[in-house]
């Protein structure tokens, strides 16, 4: 008896410290994702329909931050070392958005990474491709798979009290947990496929672009925001490697292979990774756009940080009208004559 007491008390503690972590990327979360909507809102940054995608996004990471701080706030509030007792119904209310959430950021995040693949592979069709459209039709999307997903885990969970258990593993039913993990994996997996193929063209057209040079101002300008966009793009996709995909198939690859749950063991741990995440894509972007937001005389860029949208190539006839000024002129003197 003396051993489960040690053993349960040591498990509420790191419950609790996961708790705490989770208290404090959500609320990072919130403000940074919460700030950048009110931009939007109030529109203070220009370009704003080229940026459609990362407005959907911030909405996501906001609707998770705001999510996650009512669910881990409840679980914090009633922690004990002693004994942990949580009422079930309270915990699958407050827990359904958070998995159903996740589903949106997901979908915008491979979104974005397919934006970019058009752009780098296929730039004629992605030229003629609506951003406004191409984004809405993602945050329907990521809706549809938002709500699929919350009446799948309030329908099947089966209401009942775990004792010492403070994660979402111990109160829903067995087969959502397991379509989560797979969902998550799948989706975790494809972000990286994307992302190897973003790698790739970002790597080649730079190749190309230093092999060729620039010579005018306007290819100078042209290179810095295609770098900028390199960076942004880099950025988000690694973000959501590192703490959405990774995550993932840790939880997935454990089970498997012990096939003991890690939130058991750790607590909310995997909701914490999916905040920083959240965190991380609000402050490349207010980083990345700092000197645009906010101002009305200025033009951000038309990547952003989370849309990553770049003209990542020039055709040869703008090339050919800035290189060449003076071929026009002399035309015009052979016709006088």
């Amino acid at each position: 008896m003396l051993i489960d007491t040690m053993n349960s008390s040591q498990m509420a503690v790191i419950y609790l410290v996961t708790e705490l972590c989770c208290l404090t990327a959500a609320t990072l979360s919130f403000v940074f994702n919460a700030y950048i909507i009110y931009c939007f809102w109030r529109k203070k940054i220009p370009a704003a329909d080229n940026l459609r995608l990362a407005l959907y996004l911030a909405i996501g990471d906001f609707g998770y931050a705001a999510a996650a701080l009512i669910h881990i706030g409840y679980l914090a509030i009633n922690w004990s070392n002693e004994w942990l007792d949580y009422n079930p119904y309270i915990i699958i209310i407050t827990n359904c958005f958070l998995p159903a959430n996740l589903k949106i950021i997901v979908v915008v995040s491979c979104s974005m990474a397919l934006d970019r693949c058009l752009a780098i592979f296929f730039p004629v069709v992605y030229r003629q491709l609506s951003k406004s459209y191409f984004a809405n039709c993602a945050m329907a999307c990521g809706y549809c798979w938002f709500t699929f997903d919350f009446l799948f885990q309030l329908l099947t969970a089966p209401l009942k009290r775990m004792p010492n258990c403070a994660t979402m593993a111990c109160f829903v039913h067995r087969t959502f947990l397991l379509y989560v993990s797979y969902s998550n994996t799948i989706a975790g997996l494809l972000i990286v496929v994307m992302s190897v193929f973003v790698f790739a063209g970002i790597q080649k057209i730079s190749q190309r672009k230093s092999q060729i040079g620039t010579q005018t101002t306007t290819g100078v300008k042209t290179t810095s925001v295609f770098r900028q966009a390199n960076r942004i793009t880099v950025g988000i996709l690694f973000c959501s490697l590192f703490f959405v995909t990774i995550p993932s198939l840790l939880v997935t690859g454990y089970e498997e292979v012990t096939g003991i749950s890690l939130f058991a063991e750790l607590g909310p741990f995997y909701i914490c990774a999916i905040l920083v995440n959240g965190f991380a894509d609000g402050l490349v972007f207010v980083i990345v756009n700092r000197k645009s937001m906010g101002s009305r005389h200025r033009t951000l860029s038309s990547t952003g940080a989370k849309n990553t949208v770049a003209p990542l190539r020039r055709t040869s006839n703008l090339d050919f009208s800035h290189v060449t000024p003076h071929k026009p002129s002399i035309v015009q003197q052979h016709d006088q004559y």
